[in-house]
């Protein structure tokens, strides 16, 4: 008996010694000083352990326990090395959480002889209720009719607006007959698509009537960012259909950035096989197989399209009618390139592409915690580079049978501290001229952010409009706004990406359960559709949550639009920090977006008054709950309810 307690004794003993290390983070209460006082403990680790986690960045203070720093790498990564065996308990001050999904995430053991190992996080939160925007208008309390769909169509049993040959591209009719039957007229494929996707949301009760339509602005779109959250091939198939039902025909496709390059290209094969691939740096902190993981500390997966995936994306979105732009931002937001491009240089010995120089000692923070993500525009390695990627892309549109109409650059947020030494103006423009020349021999179009177009020479200025496809103005608020009028006078092609109004990345309100950021507040379905292209002025109707804005005089002083052709569309945007499923991202998207593209299709609301908005608005909404919800539920898609 006494044999076989030892054992039992030496069993559990055993069992313990090889507990699988976890993770608990616990929230704690905010203090005086506007700081909460979280706990953070590890489990079953051993000394000399480095343990990995992504957290957006804040400034912390450790206030007990065997662990001094939380070591910040790059980006959202941050490591602690863990000074004994055990268990280790970190109390710490740092930023209040938001939200949820802000709680540290993404843990990683690192540990000598063994491989790196993802361990299971158990969460504690503290209870509390978020502010919601008044739920009076969400009650959904008009009955639509069998022509009520989104977007909106124009004309019912109305006399035809448009002569032969007058009328805009997109243009349909459909004419039903008493029996039901239905028949289409259309100028172009575009508007036979739109007369098809009318069709089917009009369903087997629409007869007798007779609808014209056509979109308002030309290009109507969604930027889905794959960099810092991958979606696979289908899922991109999936989200496609989604915006084919809402008759878009842009996919603003964000391929490359700091966290990842997400596109082969099989002359620098280090793009997608370093840059692409995601694990821990190794103990000396060099990336030496791929970069650190991304936002959520995925370890091990490939986030990248082949060749032959990217051009099937193509081809799948053209039968829709949907355009792909793709975009590879630079000169900032260009980490993945510059760390692929050195493991090039490591193998090959070849340095013509080189993007950075190594000597560089400039010293920067970018807006998402990066220290080295500035391509240097006096290499002319990045132009080779540039050239490269032009070409790959055009060969690949052109092997599709899809047209290009663009490659977006990014040209946003170089972070101050770039380029030591050297005037920013010169250095921005020379980049600038180098992607124009780039540009003209392979006979592209470009796009890029609103900086694209800002803080260069005037003569830079007049090269680049007539390569310009289009510009995002993002960078919205206040009186910031004013920029939208100010580039489309200019001669700049506008794409409507208000972050007030278009970033649906930015969370619904700040429930606990909730994701998404909030620097540039908070977009809900109201606050898309008030989006006013012809009146960008009063398209923030509320700051914070809810809190209404008095637009009375919104306009005064400000610029007036005089070129309502450079307006060319709008576009509603999903960036990937916090996103981690496709079921997020479909959740972030409906029914958020589709005040956005409503008001692509339809650019003209008439609301004089806010009763009027609010009246438009429940029409909307009644649309959304009565007919979008139930189609979306049976295609099996996560979205927004409410109560």
């Amino acid at each position: 008996m006494k044999s076989r307690l030892i054992l039992g004794i030496a069993a559990l003993m055993a069992a313990a010694a090889c507990s699988e290390p976890s993770v608990e983070w616990i929230e704690g209460a905010v203090g005086e000083d506007g700081r909460a006082a979280h706990t953070l403990i590890i489990k079953d680790v051993h000394k000399g352990d480095r343990i990995w986690f992504q957290e957006l960045y804040d400034n912390r203070e450790i206030t007990g326990g065997p662990v001094k720093e939380f070591h910040h790498y790059q980006g959202t990564s941050f490591y602690i090395d863990i000074p004994e065996n055990g268990t280790i308990t970190i109390p710490y001050l740092g930023r209040p959480l938001p939200r949820h999904s802000w709680a540290p995430e993404g843990f990683i053991l690192q540990r000598k002889g063994i491989s790196d190992m993802t361990l299971d996080v158990k969460y504690q939160f503290l209870e509390r209720q978020g502010t919601e925007p008044d739920s009076s208008w969400f009650t959904a309390s008009y009955e639509p009719c069998v022509t009520d769909i989104i977007p909106a169509v124009k004309r019912v049993n109305c006399k035809s607006e448009f002569a032969p040959g007058k009328r805009p591209q997109g243009w349909y009719r459909i004419t039903i007959g008493p029996d039901g039957e239905a028949k289409t007229e259309a100028d172009d494929e575009d508007g036979a698509f739109y007369a098809s996707v009318t069709l089917s949301k009009l369903g087997e009760g629409a007869k007798d009537l007779t609808i014209e339509d056509w979109p308002d602005l030309p290009i109507r779109g969604f930027m889905l960012d794959v960099v810092r959250d991958f979606r696979s091939k289908e899922e991109v198939y999936k989200i496609l259909d989604i915006m084919a039902e809402y008759k878009l025909n842009l996919l603003h496709f964000h391929l490359g950035d700091d966290e990842s390059w997400c596109l082969e290209m099989p002359e620098i094969p280090e793009l997608t096989s370093f840059g692409a691939y995601h694990e821990l740096p190794n103990w000396e902190l060099k990336e030496t197989r791929g970069l650190k993981p991304q936002a959520g500390g995925r370890i091990g997966n490939f986030t990248s399209y082949s060749q032959e995936d990217y051009k099937d994306i193509l081809r799948y979105a053209w039968e829709r009618r949907i355009t792909v732009v793709p975009e590879f931002d630079a000169p900032g937001h260009s980490r993945a390139a510059i760390r692929s491009i050195e493991a090039y240089e490591e193998r090959t010995g070849d340095t013509s592409f080189r993007l950075q120089n190594p000597a560089d000692t400039s010293k920067y923070m970018s807006a998402q915690e990066f220290s080295d993500n500035a391509l240097d525009p006096e290499y002319p390695g990045v132009y080779k580079f540039y050239g490269m990627v032009f070409r790959e892309v055009k060969r690949l549109h052109e092997e599709a049978g899809v047209p290009l109409a663009a490659i977006h650059v990014g040209g946003d947020e170089v972070p101050d501290g770039a380029w030591a030494g050297r005037d920013r103006v010169e250095m921005k423009d020379l980049f600038t001229k180098g992607i124009i020349e780039e540009a003209k021999k392979c006979g592209i179009k470009l796009a890029g952010w609103q900086e694209i177009a800002q803080g260069i020479k005037d003569d830079t200025l007049k090269d680049l409009k007539p390569l310009l496809y289009f510009v995002n103005v993002w960078s919205t608020r206040g009186n910031k706004i004013k920029l939208v009028y100010e580039l489309a006078n200019d001669g700049i092609p506008v794409l409507l990406s208000n972050v007030q109004n278009a970033y649906i990345d930015l969370a619904y309100s700040d429930g606990p359960e909730e994701i998404g950021l909030t620097w540039g507040g908070y977009v809900d379905e109201r606050k898309s559709f008030a989006l006013q292209p012809w009146n960008v002025y009063e398209s923030a109707r509320w700051k914070d949550i809810d809190t209404p804005i008095d637009l009375t005089g919104a306009s005064e002083g400000r610029p007036v639009l005089k070129s309502r052709e450079n307006i060319v569309g709008a576009e509603a945007l999903l960036w990937s920090e916090n996103i981690r499923s496709i079921d997020d991202a479909t959740y972030q998207m409906l029914p958020k977006a589709i005040g956005i593209w409503e008001r692509a299709w339809n650019a003209s609301p008439e609301w004089p008054t806010d009763e009027a908005f609010r009246e438009d608005f429940n029409r909307f909404y009644s649309i959304i709950v009565k007919k979008e919800m139930p189609r979306w539920q049976a295609a099996g898609l996560n979205f927004k309810k409410r109560n």
